[in-house]
C-alpha cells in the first residue's frame, strides 16, 4: 500500500503539464543596519546558473525561478512573487553581513569594503527515488552556491559559501518545498559567516605582520 500512495504521489509531478507556483524564501534573523561598524558596499548578485533546467520554464519566469521539477513538458515550476533569485540572494547575503556587525551600503565615497557575488544555484528539486517513494519518505532537495570576492583596497579575497537542505515530504505542497529552502537558505547564511570570519582573521593577522 505504501508503496503505491508513494508512487501516485509522484505521479503528482506528472501528466499535468506545467504549473508555476509562488514559494516564499524567508530572510533569516533580521536585524537593522548597524550604525557603527565596516562599510561594505554589496554589488548585484550575478546569476550564473546553468540552463539546463531554466531552459524548460517560461524565459519570463527563469529570473524568479528557485526550482522545481518538470519531467517530459510536465511538473513545477517554483517561482518568488515579487523579486528574483539574485535579488533574494543579495538580501541573504546583506542581512547575514549585517548580523556580523557590518554596515552596508549601496555606495560609499572613500574606499571601503566591496563584496561581488555570483550565484551559481538556487533550486530546490524532489528527485525521483524509488525506495524512498516505496517507504512514503520522498525528499525534497534545496541547495544554493554563490562564488563570492570581496576588495579592501588591493587586496582581493574569494570563497564558496553553500547551503543544503531537505524535507521528507507526503504532500506536494508550497509549505514543502519552502521548508527544504528554509534549511538551505540556514546553512548558506551559516556558510557565508564562516566564510567572511576566516577573511576577517586572515587579514587582521596580515595587519599585524
Amino acid at each position: 500500500m505504501k508503496s503505491i500512495i508513494g508512487l501516485s504521489l509522484l505521479l503528482l509531478l506528472t501528466g499535468c503539464g506545467i504549473r508555476t507556483e509562488v514559494v516564499r524564501v524567508n530572510v533569516p534573523d533580521i536585524r537593522v543596519n548597524p550604525e557603527q561598524g565596516t562599510t561594505v558596499v554589496v554589488a548585484p548578485v550575478r546569476d550564473n546558473r546553468r540552463s539546463e533546467f531554466l531552459s524548460l520554464v517560461p524565459a519570463s519566469e527563469r529570473a524568479r525561478n528557485v526550482g522545481g521539477e518538470i519531467r517530459q513538458g510536465n511538473g513545477f515550476n517554483l517561482v518568488l512573487e515579487s523579486t528574483t533569485a539574485s535579488e533574494k540572494t543579495r538580501e541573504i547575503i546583506i542581512q547575514a553581513l549585517r548580523n556580523m556587525g557590518y554596515r552596508t551600503a549601496d555606495q560609499c565615497d572613500a574606499q571601503c569594503l566591496r563584496l561581488e557575488a555570483s550565484m551559481n544555484e538556487f533550486a530546490v528539486r524532489a528527485p525521483f527515488n524509488f525506495w524512498r517513494a516505496a517507504g512514503w519518505a520522498q525528499q525534497m532537495v534545496a541547495d544554493l552556491s554563490v562564488e563570492v570576492t570581496t576588495h579592501d583596497g588591493d587586496r582581493t579575497r574569494s570563497f564558496t559559501a553553500k547551503g543544503h537542505g531537505t524535507n521528507v515530504f507526503q504532500v506536494v505542497s508550497p509549505e514543502n518545498w519552502e521548508k527544504a529552502l528554509e534549511r538551505a537558505v540556514t546553512d548558506f547564511t551559516a556558510s557565508f559567516k564562516q566564510n567572511m570570519s576566516a577573511q576577517d582573521a586572515a587579514a587582521a593577522s596580515k595587519a599585524q605582520d
